[in-house]
C-alpha cells in the first residue's frame, strides 16, 4: 500500500545578511506526519512570500510527495520571476520531505549518487586588482580551487582591443597570485555586445579559462551562438533563463558549452529535465547559485544526482559576520571546501534543518 503524507501548512521567511544584504527566502511545508520539508527561493522577498502565499490554499491537504502537480500548477499561471522562485523553493521542501519519508537523501530518491563530492567554486568579491587577489586569498584559503572573477560594465559598447587586452592582464595578474592550480571563470554579466564578446573570447583562448559566463544578453541566440563557434572559449549561458523551451533554444544552436540554470527559480526537478536536455547535446551543468545554505544543500543534491555535473557555485562572503549567519541557518557544515570540493549532505532529504532562532534574528524586515 502506498504510503502518503499531507500537506498542513506552509510558510516563507525572508532572511538578509547582515553585511552584504543578500537576501533569500527560505520556504518551510509542514505535514500530518509531523515531517517538514525545508526550500529556498531567490529574489525580491516579498513577491516571493506572496507567490508562495498564493499556493497555499491549492498546496494544503494535497499529497507532499506529489512534486510534479506543484509544478503544473505554477507553470499555468504564468507569474513571473516571483513564481518561479516560489515553485523552486516548493520543490526543494517537497523532495526534502519525499526523502525524509523514504529515511533517504535526495540524491538517492533521484537514482545517485552519480560521484561522491562535487567540485566547487566561488566569485570573487571587488572591482580592482588588489581588491580581487584579496578575495581570492581568501578564497584560496577556504579551501576552494575554481574562481569567479566579476568583469566590470564597460562605459560604453565596443571597446575595442584596449579593453580586451586590459582583461587579460587583469587575469594574468590574478594567475600569478593564485598559482597553476586555480581555475578561473570569468563572468561578463550579460554586459558586453557580440562583438566585445567574440574579441574576448579568441584572446582568452590560451588562458584556458573554464568558461566565459555570460558574455552577452541571451536575446540574440545566433549572436550567442556565434561566439561560442568562433572560439575555443568555452561559454556559458543560462542563470536568467525562466523555461526549460529556452534552454532547448540554446542548445539547437549549439550556442553553449555549459549550462547555467539559476538553482532559487528552477528548483532541483526542473533542473534535473534541463540536464537530461543537455546531455545530448554533451553540454555539461554548473547550476548558478548565490543565496543561502539551504539552496547550496539542493545543489550538491542535484550534483549527486545527474551524470553531466561540472562544478558548483557557492557564495564565499567576505564578512565574518554573514559567514556565521549562514552556518547559524542551517544544521550542517554544508559549505565547508576541502581542496576544491564540497561533500554530499548527510542524513535523510536535504540533509537540512532550519534554526528557528536564527530565522527569527535574520529576518528581512
Amino acid at each position: 500500500m502506498p504510503i502518503s503524507i499531507a500537506i498542513t501548512d506552509l510558510s516563507a521567511h525572508a532572511v538578509r545578511e547582515p553585511v552584504s544584504r543578500r537576501e533569500y527566502v527560505l520556504v518551510s511545508v509542514r505535514t500530518d506526519a509531523g515531517l517538514a520539508g525545508v526550500g529556498e527561493a531567490a529574489g525580491s522577498s516579498a513577491a516571493v512570500m506572496a507567490a508562495v502565499e498564493a499556493a497555499k490554499p491549492f498546496l494544503v491537504g494535497r499529497d507532499a510527495t506529489a512534486i510534479e502537480t506543484v509544478r503544473r500548477w505554477f507553470a499555468a499561471r504564468e507569474g513571473g520571476f516571483a513564481a518561479a522562485a516560489a515553485q523552486a523553493a516548493l520543490n526543494m521542501a517537497l523532495l526534502d520531505l519525499t526523502g525524509k519519508l523514504a529515511r533517504a537523501p535526495v540524491y538517492e530518491v533521484l537514482g545517485g549518487p552519480t560521484r561522491f563530492k562535487a567540485r566547487a567554486a566561488t566569485s570573487l568579491e571587488g572591482a580592482g586588482v588588489e581588491q580581487l587577489r584579496r578575495s581570492l586569498e581568501a578564497a584560496r584559503a577556504a579551501g576552494f580551487r575554481a574562481m569567479i572573477v566579476p568583469l566590470a560594465a564597460p562605459p560604453r559598447p565596443n571597446q575595442g582591443q584596449a579593453f580586451v587586452r586590459g582583461v587579460r592582464r587583469l587575469l594574468d595578474r590574478l594567475r600569478q597570485s593564485g598559482g597553476d592550480d586555480i581555475d578561473f571563470i570569468l563572468d561578463a554579466q550579460g554586459a558586453l555586445t557580440p562583438g566585445d564578446s567574440q574579441m574576448l573570447a579568441r584572446e582568452l583562448e590560451s588562458f584556458h579559462l573554464l568558461w566565459l559566463e555570460e558574455p552577452c544578453p541571451s536575446l540574440n541566440l545566433p549572436a550567442v551562438a556565434k561566439i561560442s563557434g568562433e572560439s575555443a572559449t568555452p561559454v556559458g549561458f543560462g542563470r536568467a533563463v525562466l523555461s526549460n523551451g529556452e534552454f532547448q533554444d540554446l542548445l539547437r544552436l549549439d550556442a553553449i558549452d555549459v549550462l547555467r540554470p539559476n538553482i532559487g527559480l528552477h528548483g532541483i526537478t526542473q533542473i534535473r529535465k534541463a540536464a537530461a536536455l543537455a546531455e545530448t547535446y554533451y553540454v555539461a551543468v554548473a547550476p548558478f547559485h548565490r543565496g543561502g545554505p539551504v539552496a547550496t544543500a539542493a545543489c550538491l543534491h542535484l550534483a549527486a544526482s545527474i551524470p553531466n555535473f561540472f562544478l558548483q557555485e557557492v557564495p564565499l562572503p567576505a564578512a565574518d559576520q554573514d559567514r556565521r549567519m549562514r552556518s547559524e541557518l542551517a544544521s550542517a557544515p554544508l559549505e565547508t571546501v576541502e581542496q576544491g570540493f564540497l561533500k554530499l549532505p548527510a542524513g535523510p532529504g536535504l540533509g537540512v534543518t532550519l534554526n528557528a532562532d536564527a530565522l527569527e534574528k535574520y529576518r528581512a524586515n
